[in-house]
């Protein structure tokens, strides 16, 4: 558009050059510096050209940015990206190699158990939406955003007074804290006070890690496996400039996010209910509106301007959270009166009182003004209000509704039995969705993605114990079920990965609130694993040691579910470099299984290949040994001779063996393991590179150097391709490459 407009410009400027000069008398001359501009009519048509061209060109800039900004104010759709992975490397080389990796063996908590592969794809680059390198991915504009007109100004000047500006905005829950973050973002974004203003959901360290390295792209940081390497890099860039601005919305406290600061001259907004900010940030209280500013924000969003606004204000306690919700009913409800409103509140104020007596010092308008909503939804909308409580026993923040209700079988018909009818059509689940949104219950970010207030969450909670003891528990089973439905049985697969992003939060919040659910401990190993292909090992433990004493205390300490869990738990205790602790527990597993299963079961053969590799990691190679080839005689009899299975012992008893100097016998298990991985996994896949580094490695211990190379160089290319340049496996594979041209060079010489 610019081009084009400029191209209009200069004929425009032309024309206007000749008809000057053909009406002037030339042999008059103009005065002053216009004498130049009658004599070099075409360098003035030039210039006037190149004029013209740049002053389009800034006002399509400004146009632009104006309909960023004002599309601001629409729902925006939650950042799709999905978090880079982490995977532990491999284990120490000899004569100057790198090792080719070993390859860990993940159990399920599933009758069937599969090998994890130790190399993984980096996930595709994901780029911020954002105008000539900004990035921003606020959350949608309140556009009935009012008052706090203070309290934003002092915000404002605090962080203006930087040039390292750390400020908490706390308070209770409703209060307003996030809709004054994001309008303060929205603000500085707009008049370009920010090229980056990111939004980071800080409450956990799972969901900080993920939209921070979401950033990464829209800095220039590579996107690697390493997300923790990806995190460091983001925070490294932005101690580089002073145009940003990171809101931590909905932290803990400030040890939740203290790591997680980037130092540099930039800005932080925080959002939390915890009051203790000192040694931080700047404390800022936000506290109920006003009863002007009450009365002003009803008489926007209703178009009422009499006594009865003010009545209606005071009887809603000022709280913000309240007030919109009344002011979305009467607005969904044909423009309902105030009057009519208030009149519904006062009838229900007992019931209120009651409710709000279990919301930990809320006032009761809180739970009065919810409960008009919830009997509205019950009488014309019930599949609108199972969701809403479903979604109450999830993590709030962002909820796939699309892939929420992607399993309407799991829905119990008793509990959510409106809801699993609404499933049978998007048309069907839409209309669902649409009138709990249209109770303002729950907010749209995305075509598929809803928001709910976590006070609305609560009192959702709050409202199923008033119609019966049993049913937030029933309820939070009912969560877990679908979770466990939702959650790939091979989480640790690349596949699987881009579920698991959208449904890791929701699996820690659900198993939170469903402690005793049959399906927590399954679910709960799954988000391990996840977990631990991220490298997120402390997270990773947390959950397999929860998931083992639910399973403990459920089977007894020698059931074979118990063993699964202990087979996982170790895995990450090696990974943690806690070798002692991953070898007692894969010993443990074992003991069960021998126990329960006989000497020659396969899942056997899976737990003496993760002890196998503790071995060897503690230096008892003879043990390795010993335990891998125990692992590949069970595995050849209940496979056969060409089982993928098996091809991960032989790398793994390759590795051992060639430790041990037995070069010819690790030789020939590597090659063996390459011929099964090619012939089941193709020619070019990540798989036969790990095997293909190894057996380089063997290759040059003995001498060959050609066949090393080219080993080498084929993992390399597979590597490459697969993960892109930056891969810590791509760098491994360049150092041992490096080592074995440099061999070969000097034996030419």
């Amino acid at each position: 558009m610019p081009l084009l407009l400029a191209l209009w410009s200069a004929p425009v400027a032309t024309l206007a050059a000749v008809a000057v000069n053909a009406a002037t008398d030339v042999e008059s001359g103009w005065p002053g510096p216009l004498g130049w501009v009658q004599a070099h009519p075409w360098r003035w048509t030039a210039g006037l050209t190149a004029v013209a061209a740049l002053t389009t060109f800034l006002t399509y800039l400004w146009q632009l940015r104006m309909e960023h900004t004002n599309n601001a104010n629409e729902p925006a759709g939650a950042d799709g990206g999905a978090p880079a992975l982490v995977v532990s490397g491999g284990t120490a080389g000899v004569a100057g190699l790198v090792s080719g990796g070993t390859v860990t063996v993940n159990q399920q908590n599933v009758a069937q158990q599969h090998v994890v592969q130790h190399i993984h794809p980096s996930p595709p680059t994901q780029f911020a939406p954002g105008l000539l390198g900004m990035t921003v991915n606020l959350p949608g504009r309140n556009p009935d955003f009012s008052g706090r007109e203070d309290l934003r100004c002092e915000v404002e000047r605090i962080l203006g007074a930087g040039p390292v500006a750390v400020v908490a905005v706390q308070g209770m829950g409703g209060i307003g804290k996030t809709q004054l973050a994001l309008e303060l973002a929205h603000r500085g974004w707009a008049v370009g006070r920010y090229e980056v203003a990111w939004w980071v959901r800080a409450e956990s360290a799972l969901t900080i890690a993920e939209d921070l390295a979401a950033l990464a792209p829209g800095l220039g940081v590579p996107v690697v496996a390493d997300q923790e390497r990806v995190v460091t890099g983001v925070r490294a860039a932005l101690t580089k400039r002073n145009d940003w601005l990171l809101v931590f919305d909905n932290a803990p406290d400030a040890a939740g996010v203290r790591d997680w600061l980037p130092a540099g001259p930039g800005h932080v907004l925080i959002t939390s209910r915890s009051l203790d900010w000192s040694g931080l940030a700047v404390s800022l209280r936000v506290d109920l509106f006003t009863p002007e500013e009450s009365s002003t924000y009803l008489r926007q969003r209703t178009g009422e301007t009499g006594p009865t606004v003010a009545e209606l204000a005071q009887a809603l306690g000022h709280l913000p959270l309240a007030l919109a919700q009344a002011a979305a009913y009467m607005e969904r409800h044909g423009r309902l009166s105030v009057q009519r409103y208030l009149a519904l509140y006062r009838d229900r104020r007992g019931a209120g009182d009651l409710l709000a007596e279990g919301l930990g010092g809320y006032p009761a308008s809180v739970a009065t003004t919810w409960l008009i909503h919830f009997e509205w939804l019950e009488q014309h909308a019930p599949a609108a209000l199972q969701l809403l409580r479903l979604c109450s026993f999830l993590d709030p923040d962002d909820i796939n509704l699309a892939l929420l209700l992607s399993q309407p079988e799991v829905l119990a018909g008793d509990l959510a039995g409106d809801l699993k009818r609404a499933c049978g059509s998007q048309f069907d689940w839409e209309q669902a969705a649409g009138a709990l949104l249209g109770t303002a219950l729950a907010t749209r970010v995305g075509d598929d993605r809803v928001r709910v207030h976590r006070l609305v969450g609560e009192v959702t909670r709050h409202q199923l114990a008033e119609h019966g003891s049993d049913l937030p528990e029933r309820w939070a089973g009912l969560a877990v079920d679908l979770l466990v439905q939702l959650t790939p049985e091979r989480p640790w697969e690349p596949s699987a990965w881009p579920v698991m992003v959208d449904l890791a939060s929701h699996v820690a919040a659900a198993t939170d609130l469903a402690p005793a659910a049959a399906n927590t401990a399954t679910v709960l190993g799954r988000l391990g694993q996840y977990l631990e292909i991220r490298a997120e090992y402390a997270a990773a433990r947390a959950h397999q040691q929860r998931a083992l004493a639910i399973e403990e205390a459920v089977h007894g300490a020698d059931h074979p579910e118990v063993a699964r869990t202990l087979g996982n738990l170790g895995n990450v205790e090696q990974n943690l470099g806690n070798l002692a602790a991953a070898r007692a527990h894969q010993q443990r597993a074992l003991t069960i299984e021998e126990a329960a299963y006989g000497p020659d079961h396969p899942d056997i053969a899976q737990t003496l290949t993760n002890l196998g590799i503790v071995e060897e990691q503690l230096g008892d190679l003879a043990a390795a040994r010993a335990h891998q080839q125990r692992a590949l005689t069970i595995e050849e009899a209940a496979y056969g001779p060409d089982h993928p299975d098996i091809a991960q012992t032989l790398t793994n008893l390759g590795i051992v063996e060639r430790q041990l100097g037995d070069l010819a016998a690790a030789r020939a298990h590597q090659q063996r393991a390459l011929t099964i991985k090619e012939a089941a996994y193709g020619p070019d896949h990540p798989q036969v590179a790990i095997t293909l580094s190894n057996l380089g490695i063997v290759e040059y211990q003995l001498g060959d150097l050609t066949a090393a190379r080219a080993h080498l160089q084929r993992a390399l290319a597979i590597f490459e391709a697969f993960h892109g340049p930056d891969h810590p496996h791509v760098a491994g594979t360049l150092t041992n490459l490096g080592v074995v041209e440099r061999q070969l060079a000097s034996e030419q010489d």
